[in-house]
C-alpha cells in the first residue's frame, strides 16, 4: 500500500490498495508528456518559477477549445456538462453518500500499481469537464508536466498532479465490477451534503430542485446538519473523485 503525505493522499479515495510507483515517472513515445524524460526541469531549460504563494493569481487564458476555463453556460460541451451535473445534484443526498462509503471504503476492489490505474483512464473522458474532452490519463500527465514546468522545485506537487483524477477509476468495471458507478457520483466538483447548496455550485441552487434533501426538514436548511463553525473535516461530502 502506498504511503503518501497527508496533503496529496486526500487526492485519492480510499478505493483500491497502492503499491507505491517509481520516484520518476518517464513518459512513452506518443503520450501527453512525451519530450520530456522525467518530472524534472529539463536539461538547460531556464524558466521562470512562480512561487506557490502565487499561485492563486495564475491561470492559463485558454482552454483546449480556444474558449475560456470553467465556462458552465456556452461550452462546447454544455448539454454533457450540465446534464452531468443536474443529474449529480438531485442524486447526491446523505443516504446517498453514506451508502456509497459503506460501498468503497473497505479496500477489497483490486490491488493496482497507480500507474496501472492511470492506464485505465484512457477510457474515461470526464462528462464534467468543459475544458477538455481527452481521457483522463493524458489530462494527468498534462497536468503533473504543467506543475513541474512552473513549480520545478516542489516534486510533492507533480505527484499531486498525477495523481488528482486517479478516483475516477471508480467508474471504470475493469476496477469496480458490479460496484461501477456512474459519472455524475465520480467526476465534478464536490459540495456538503445534509444542507442547503449555495449558488456558487456549479448551475446553482436550481440545479438540486429535484434533489429530495432540498424539503428535509433539517437537510434543507442553511447549517443543516451541522452546527456552526464545526470545521470542514466534520462535513459529509458529496461522493466522488
Amino acid at each position: 500500500q502506498a504511503i503518501l503525505p497527508q496533503a496529496v493522499s486526500a487526492y485519492v479515495p480510499s478505493v483500491v490498495r497502492l503499491r507505491a510507483p517509481p520516484m520518476s515517472v518517464k513518459a512513452s513515445p506518443g503520450s501527453a508528456a512525451s519530450g520530456s524524460t522525467a518530472f524534472s526541469p529539463r536539461e538547460g531549460q531556464k524558466a521562470d518559477v512562480m512561487s506557490l504563494e502565487a499561485l492563486h493569481d495564475w491561470r492559463p487564458t485558454e482552454n483546449a477549445f480556444g474558449d475560456s476555463f470553467r465556462n458552465y453556460e456556452s461550452s462546447k460541451r454544455q448539454e454533457v456538462v450540465q446534464r452531468t451535473y443536474t443529474t449529480m445534484h438531485t442524486k447526491q443526498t446523505v443516504a446517498f453518500a453514506k451508502e456509497v462509503r459503506e460501498r468503497w471504503l473497505k479496500f477489497d476492489k483490486a490491488e493496482m500499481s497507480v500507474m496501472e490505474m492511470i492506464a485505465l483512464l484512457d477510457n474515461l473522458v470526464d462528462d464534467s469537464d468543459p475544458d477538455n474532452d481527452l481521457p483522463n490519463s493524458i489530462h494527468d500527465f498534462q497536468t503533473a508536466e504543467r506543475i513541474r514546468q512552473e513549480w520545478p522545485e516542489h516534486d510533492w506537487f507533480h505527484l499531486v498532479g498525477l495523481l488528482h483524477d486517479v478516483g475516477k477509476v471508480l467508474a471504470l468495471p475493469e476496477v469496480a465490477g458490479e460496484d461501477t458507478l456512474e459519472q455524475w457520483s465520480v467526476v465534478g466538483d464536490t459540495f456538503p451534503v445534509g444542507c442547503a447548496p449555495e449558488e456558487a455550485c456549479v448551475f446553482g441552487r436550481e440545479s438540486f430542485k429535484a434533489n429530495p434533501d432540498l424539503t428535509h426538514p433539517v437537510y434543507g436548511t442553511k447549517n443543516g446538519m451541522y452546527e456552526p463553525g464545526c470545521g470542514i473535516a466534520n462535513l459529509t461530502m458529496s461522493w466522488g473523485h
